[in-house]
């Protein structure tokens, strides 16, 4: 098996090569930025004439000591290097093109090379460049594309059987616990409400959120993680890969994305729309009624991630950034009554 440098400083032209199975005679590094993981942008320079990109996105694990833990023991860079390695090229959605990509066993040396999606005309930040109600639609289409592909799929106990249900991380308990004490008083009452339910039965919330039919999730379906190409939305960082219901992606999108006007005005035909989509893929899916249930469930997914992002400070997002999605989402759980949902369902 080839060894996985380390960092970014162990990268060589042999070892690109090898990985590449293409002789490379030099390389620059164009960019490099570091966040979940360490990110840099390579311009190859190849021996001989090649069908390869002149450029490639290479993820390694992050250099700062702290992050690289956190990375380790959530699995996220192996998880991403298994969806590379297996998957990528069977998904029935736009992902990007993976020339690379291996683990280690304990996850914490990890490599992907990746398309440059700059160098395909991709565009990004889509939620404000084009929001609508025909971009979420398409963005829902996307879902269930690859949602009816691998409904209750057999191969979740064979050779999918790495892809294991949502993590369930340690550190969010006390992270919410943390942006309680600190910005209960400047939120509005529903923080506070949704922070000490999650706080009192997170491992409740937690096989609340993994109930119904499993499917293939990408887990982290925020801005970001999303891109267009040719008029096809497309996905993108695949560190939360885990098999869970398919409205644990709708949810997070649909929550996190939706003005508070569409999302009274529109977010029973958007769940419609969702549900005819499976069905037209061949999945049975389960009634309008089971699925808006979810939806109440779920939003509060995506604001745990939000709040435990806002307890990080700045080391993850900027604090101003975080609280405008925070105040958007508290606008939705107060609209789609999400506590006293997750209440009674418990």
């Amino acid at each position: 098996m080839l060894s996985l440098p380390p960092d970014l400083d162990s990268v060589s032209s042999e070892w690109l090569s090898q990985a590449l199975a293409t002789p490379v005679t030099s390389f620059q590094i164009l960019d490099a930025h570091a966040g979940t993981t360490g990110r840099a942008l390579l311009a190859l320079d190849y021996a001989q004439a090649s069908d390869l990109p002149q450029r490639l996105f290479l993820k390694l694990p992050p250099a700062d000591k702290k992050q690289r833990a956190f990375v380790v023991s959530s699995g996220m860079g192996q998880r991403e290097a298994l969806f590379y390695q297996h998957l990528s090229a069977e998904v029935p959605v736009r992902v990007p093109r993976c020339f690379f990509s291996a683990s280690d066993e304990t996850g914490e040396h990890y490599a992907m090379l990746l398309e440059n999606l700059g160098d395909s005309d991709c565009s990004f930040h889509n939620a404000s460049k084009r929001y609508s109600l025909e971009y979420m639609r398409q963005v829902l289409s996307a879902f269930a594309r690859l949602h009816a592909y691998f409904w209750n799929s057999s191969r979740f106990t064979d050779d999918l059987a790495w892809v294991q249900p949502p993590l369930q991380h340690a550190i969010a308990l006390p992270l919410i616990a943390q942006a309680l004490e600190k910005y209960a008083q400047t939120m509005p009452p529903v923080f506070t409400a949704m922070a000490e339910l999650y706080l009192a039965e997170a491992d409740a919330v937690h096989r609340l959120w993994n109930r119904g039919v499993a499917t293939l999730i990408h887990g982290d379906v925020h801005d970001g993680n999303l891109f267009y190409d040719n008029g096809e939305p497309g996905l993108l960082d695949w560190a939360l890969v885990s098999r869970g219901p398919g409205m644990r992606d709708v949810g997070y999108f649909m929550a996190g994305t939706l003005t508070p006007l569409d999302q009274r005005e529109a977010a029973h035909e958007l769940i419609a729309h969702y549900r005819a989509q499976l069905l037209a893929h061949g999945a049975p899916a389960p009634s309008d009624q089971e699925l808006w249930q979810q939806y109440q469930w779920h939003a509060a997914y995506v604001w745990v991630g939000a709040t435990v992002t806002l307890a990080m400070g700045a080391a993850w997002q900027p604090v101003n950034y975080v609280k405008a999605s925070l105040k958007r989402l508290h606008a939705t759980l107060d609209d789609l009554d999400t506590v006293n949902a997750i209440r009674a369902a418990l």
